[in-house]
């Protein structure tokens, strides 16, 4: 497959609600969550985002404590990651007041759970104490677990949900591979398949077998030929 950016309407999405945080004055909330299933272009967007904004795109896992992100923070901001947690604390502030940088927290369903809100607390100081934007990414779940806490959920000012992935977009990311993809196949992925995830899957496998058996082109007939579904 070519290596290209495609620019899904979930993309669209997220980019205008991350500009809209941007531009809106530092004395309104500026934080924001974007939610949904997996296979509908949260990792690629946010890459893309990231690199547009020069923002920090953290992604949470198991082993994070209110100290061990203070100094990832410290890390991603090249701040000296040594002292007690209010001095980590204060000297991120203290650069993010002087220096406003977007940050990004992906798999944020990982610091909801309630051994992990501490870790949610932190990011929710740190937006209260230097206005900077920031916004979560997570699962389909993550809106309602937000929701349970109303002092986080009064502070999101942009909620972005990931819709299932549609004909267009479909269409735009088949155009990418390295044989011709049939509309009626395009019809069919967008029926059963709105997963760009599984659909590129397929389509790996579909130019493999169009290599070996010397097709340009292939339509849903030649798809359930290939037997990649299986």
């Amino acid at each position: 497959m070519k290596e290209a950016f495609v620019e899904t309407r979930n993309y669209i999405q997220i980019r205008e609600a991350i500009s809209s945080l941007i531009a809106q004055p530092r004395t309104t909330d500026r934080m924001g969550l974007a939610y949904g299933n997996f296979g509908l272009g949260k990792s690629v967007s946010l890459e893309r985002i990231a690199y547009q904004e020069d923002a920090m795109l953290i992604r949470c896992d198991q082993t994070w404590s209110v100290t061990s992100t203070l100094r990832r923070l410290c890390g991603e901001m090249s701040l000296d990651p040594s002292g007690s947690n209010a001095q980590l604390f204060e000297r991120i502030v203290e650069a993010l007041s002087l220096e406003p940088r977007l940050i990004i927290i992906d798999e944020v369903d990982t610091i909801l759970r309630s051994d992990k809100l501490g870790v949610f607390e932190l990011f929710r100081d740190l937006h209260d104490e230097t206005r900077n934007v920031i916004f979560f990414v997570g699962m389909e779940e993550a809106l309602a677990k937000i929701k349970r806490h109303r002092h986080y959920f009064s502070r999101l000012s942009k909620v972005v949900k990931f819709e299932p992935i549609g004909r267009e977009d479909i269409a735009k990311f088949c155009a990418l591979a390295e044989v011709e993809i049939g509309g009626d196949l395009v019809e069919y992925f967008a029926k059963r398949y709105a997963n760009l995830r599984q659909i590129k899957v397929f389509l790996i496998r579909l130019e493999e077998w169009a290599e070996l058996n010397e097709v340009t082109k292939i339509g849903l007939a030649e798809f359930k030929a290939a037997g990649v579904e299986r």
